[in-house]
């Protein structure tokens, strides 16, 4: 009984706080995916939807309209694309080793991968009327939600790892998170998203982020075993 009890302890012993909010945060994104799913594809249910763009209706104007079209930016390809593989190339030629150039590309491709294959497979219309020239591509989830948390929680987890001022550190991260939020919100008032689909990216992004870390972690961890020991001699 004593040899179980102490085994149990050294187990709950390696596993940190950060370890069990990012598991119940994983749980929780996945339960919200799973609800939105079955609201929009098994119940057609648009209420909360509808329910969102009337209480975004009485703050159009073409000020927050040219506010809006400006945050969306930092979720587009054109934003985006060259963004990853400034980041790519920084950890290539900046990196002890190549694996966390390896590790962020392999995350901007599975996940963009990830969301096409989503979009094609679930098919969602647009709104009919957004406010800007209609978008290409299918609606659920929002991919400038998913991309963009893609790549700012990757940017959020190296400034959490490597940033030893605590005021920088969490002024960065809160930026960050706040500028992803903004990028979703904007594709729900520019009327080329339902509110569905921006929260579908974002619990998406979070599950995805979680699992190609998890997994690479595996990878890493793999490979490093398998590498043969340098002889001191």
């Amino acid at each position: 009984m004593t040899t179980e009890k102490g085994l149990i302890q050294r187990l709950l012993g390696k596993i940190s706080l950060s370890i069990v909010v990012l598991i119940i945060l994983f749980i929780v994104c996945l339960a919200g995916l799973y609800v939105l799913v079955d609201m929009v594809f098994e119940d057609n249910n648009y209420s909360f939807d509808y329910a969102v763009f009337n209480a975004i209706e009485p703050y159009y104007n073409s000020t927050n309209t040219a506010i809006m079209e400006f945050i969306t930016f930092f979720g587009s390809h054109k934003f985006l694309l060259p963004a990853n593989l400034l980041l790519i190339g920084l950890a290539f030629f900046l990196g002890k080793t190549h694996w966390a150039a390896i590790k962020i590309a392999s995350i901007a491709i599975s996940s963009t991968i990830v969301l096409f294959s989503l979009k094609e497979i679930l098919k969602r219309e647009r709104p009919p009327v957004p406010l800007l020239a209609k978008a290409h591509g299918y609606s659920f989830p929002s991919g400038h939600t998913f991309t963009s948390l893609s790549f700012f929680g990757m940017l959020i987890y190296i400034v959490y790892k490597n940033v030893k001022s605590p005021w920088l550190k969490w002024s960065l991260i809160v930026f960050m998170s706040l500028l992803t939020l903004s990028v979703g919100f904007s594709r729900i008032y520019l009327k080329l998203h339902y509110a569905s689909d921006v929260v579908a990216g974002i619990c998406l992004g979070v599950i995805w982020l979680l699992l190609a870390k998890w997994i690479l972690y595996k990878a890493e961890k793999s490979k490093k075993l398998a590498e043969p020991v340098k002889s001191t001699q």
